[in-house]
């Protein structure tokens, strides 16, 4: 089977992860099923302060599909966030499936910082989704960008949506119905310490 995986903390999931999804089914060749990978901790490249685990956990289970699988090994055995890692978990796991991968543009700029990064490209097709305000580039060998004229390329990050929590600015339809309830409910984002107090309004 042919399987594209898509990393990230999803702190929180956002309608452009939803985007990002739904467009790589149009964009990467031959794709069968997409695989969620949330991350236990972060890499080296995030320095953020990522919700509990728990949490993260819920909400990317809000934007699984019947072709969009959410695989939690990377939280199972907490490992360090580095993608290497996880790759060589889910190869000797899932040795039938061919892997892809999907990353943001953003990315770009430091994929040469990745442990093994080398390796990463030999192992497998990196599918590079572009993100506004970020080049493509630079691109290596087995880096192939994805693109299409009715693309829609967006700004939407996790990054953006704490941020305009946090400072009370309209955020509700920048994420999935059922993950601004869940932000609401626990709530999550109000400052860098969460609390379980203090409710959160999606406007």
């Amino acid at each position: 089977m042919n399987i594209t995986l898509f990393g990230g903390s999803f702190n929180p999931p956002t309608v452009g992860h939803q985007i990002v999804i739904a467009q790589a089914f149009e964009l990467i060749p031959n794709i069968e099923r997409l695989w969620l990978l949330p991350d236990y901790q972060h890499s080296f490249a995030k320095n953020e302060t990522l919700a509990p685990v728990a949490d993260r956990l819920a909400m990317a289970q809000m934007l699984i599909s019947k072709k969009v699988k959410l695989e939690t090994g990377c939280i199972d055995k907490k490992m360090s966030g580095n993608t290497i890692e996880h790759i060589a978990y889910l190869k000797t796991k899932y040795n039938r499936h061919r892997f892809s991968f999907l990353m943001g543009s953003d990315n770009l700029r430091t994929f040469t910082r990745w442990p093994e990064w080398q390796n990463l490209l030999h192992l497998m097709t990196f599918y590079i989704y572009p993100r506004a305000g970020f080049p493509l580039e630079p691109l290596y060998t087995n880096m192939m960008t994805l693109s299409h004229p009715q693309q829609i390329i967006t700004n939407i990050s996790s990054t953006l949506v704490r941020e305009r929590i946090k400072q009370n600015l309209d955020w509700g339809q920048l994420v999935p119905p059922a993950v601004a309830e869940y932000i609401r409910q626990k709530p999550l984002f109000l400052t860098d310490a969460y609390t379980s107090n203090t409710a959160v309004t999606a406007v």
